[in-house]
């Protein structure tokens, strides 16, 4: 009934809403009307499904209306075209209905066996009986079995599965760190705002220090490896949720994390104050007559309209000639957002990026809001060994079609893949990568190559730490 209620309120909409025509609503509109009734009371891992339909542009509205609806179980994630843009009537609305009738949910599994991960594998049948041994024997034979729970074998027997992949971006979080993880992703404790990784076991890799964050100001660099957390030792049975637990605290606390830098010949003691901080993705402003400064931080939701205002702003001013994207210590974001925002430079209907699934390539073109010609301007980016992802993305794309950009400091991340995310039944997730990307316009792949600067130029600590000055900055301002 509740269905059916939405679809007279729809029917309403296009009748009677002067901005709405009945004769111009599309699939893709009655798609996108019944997942906003929903999308609220949502948890966000909805947005991890993996879609099946054909033609749907990833980070799309559309594909995230039909994310919603999957996850509702209202519509199957069948490999079939949707025909999103084909132009419906209140007829067909009627068969949408049908397909739409909402379903009970299947009621989830308390727990994780191993027949149910073994299911739909034709290896995995083929050593079942070895699998079932070892985990047999381990719970009723071991001489230590009354000191370990089964459900633990289980969890370390899928973690190796995702292990045995050999991808540093592929990943299996048991449903405690599951939890943190996710907790990670949307900032929601007092931390020293760094992103972390353990690609080894007893080391913990800072990926990167959050901009303007306790790490930056304490120090702290990417590809920083932390041994010990107030002096606790990192080892190998420690798992990354445990040890973020370490380092987690209340605000205004100080942690000190003993760190390994390439380069120092003994470990360095640093200390950090943690913080709640709430982040905005890009600052901007007017350095001169001449020059116009913008830092992205973050690739993030809506990310795109800030980058906008910025970009307004800079046409405001007449005499402004030269223009620096600061993406030091940007890890990334979505893919989508950075595509809109290269649209405001790349002539409509060129590839920004493209990405490969494997078994089918998806392009992301411009849009072409026409909003600003970079040609008009001097451009220099600034880059280090945390800009990745959708950075790299940023920086290539612009440098492939206006030659004349010039990249300050060192070579980028160099991560040019994309990965999705598998929340199960007992809470555990399951990172791993499902596509690689490739620049739209000479179609460059450099996962593990990086993007080299035009102009090397090594940070000055001391003169920040002193001044408060900012040599590559100060570079690209005189350059």
């Amino acid at each position: 009934m509740k269905l059916i209620s939405s679809l007279i309120i729809l029917f309403t909409l296009l009748t009677f809403a002067p901005s709405v025509s009945a004769d111009t609503t599309t699939r893709w509109d009655v798609f996108i009307y019944f997942a906003n009734q929903h999308k609220d009371s949502l948890p966000q891992t909805y947005q991890y499904i993996d879609l099946h339909h054909l033609n749907v542009q990833v980070d799309s509205e559309l594909e995230d209306a039909l994310q919603i609806l999957v996850y509702l179980d209202l519509i199957k994630n069948s490999r079939v075209d949707i025909w999103a843009d084909s132009i419906t009537s209140p007829s067909e609305v009627l068969a949408i209905e049908k397909k739409l009738a909402l379903k009970p949910a299947p009621k989830a599994p308390t727990t994780i066996t191993i027949k149910s991960w073994l299911d739909g594998s034709a290896d995995l049948w083929d050593k079942e009986d070895i699998l079932h041994n070892v985990y047999n024997t381990l719970s009723n034979s071991h001489y230590d079995r009354s000191e370990f729970e089964k459900n633990q074998l289980t969890q370390w027997a899928i973690k190796g599965i995702a292990e045995a992949a050999d991808d540093k971006y592929t990943s299996y979080f048991p449903p405690v760190e599951s939890e943190d993880f996710f907790q990670i992703l949307d900032w929601e404790y007092e931390w020293i705002w760094s992103y972390v990784d353990m690609p080894t076991p007893w080391e913990l890799i800072i990926v990167t220090p959050i901009v303007w964050s306790p790490s930056e100001a304490a120090g702290i660099k990417w590809w920083d490896r932390v041994t010990h957390v107030d002096d606790k030792e990192i080892l190998e049975e420690n798992s990354l949720k445990e040890v973020i637990t370490w380092i987690k605290g209340p605000a205004w606390s100080q942690v000190k994390l003993t760190i390994l830098r390439d380069g120092e010949s003994a470990p360095l003691d640093i200390y950090v104050v943690r913080a709640k901080i709430v982040l905005k993705d890009i600052e901007h402003e007017k350095i001169d007559n001449n020059t116009y400064y913008v830092q992205i931080k973050n690739f993030g939701e809506d990310v795109d309209s800030e980058f906008k205002l910025a970009l307004e702003a800079i046409l405001e001013e007449k005499n402004i000639k030269k223009i620096i994207f600061d993406l030091r210590n940007n890890p990334g974001g979505y893919l989508g957002e950075v595509s809109s925002m290269l649209s405001y430079f790349v002539e409509k209907g060129l590839p920004t990026a493209i990405v490969d699934y494997g078994n089918r390539q998806v392009n992301y073109t411009s849009r072409w809001y026409d909003l600003i010609d970079l040609s008009d301007y001097e451009v220099i980016f600034l880059q280090n060994g945390g800009s990745a992802s959708a950075s790299e993305i940023m920086v290539w794309t612009v440098k492939d079609y206006f030659p004349n950009t010039v990249i300050i400091w060192e070579q980028s991340f160099g991560k040019w893949s994309v990965q999705s995310l598998k929340t199960y039944s007992d809470g555990s997730t399951l990172k791993y990568t499902t596509a690689k990307w490739f620049t739209g316009n000479t179609k460059q792949w450099i996962d593990g190559k990086w993007i080299t600067p035009d102009i090397e130029l090594e940070f000055d600590d001391d003169r920040w730490d002193t001044f408060k000055k900012d040599n590559q900055l100060e570079k690209a301002i005189s350059y």
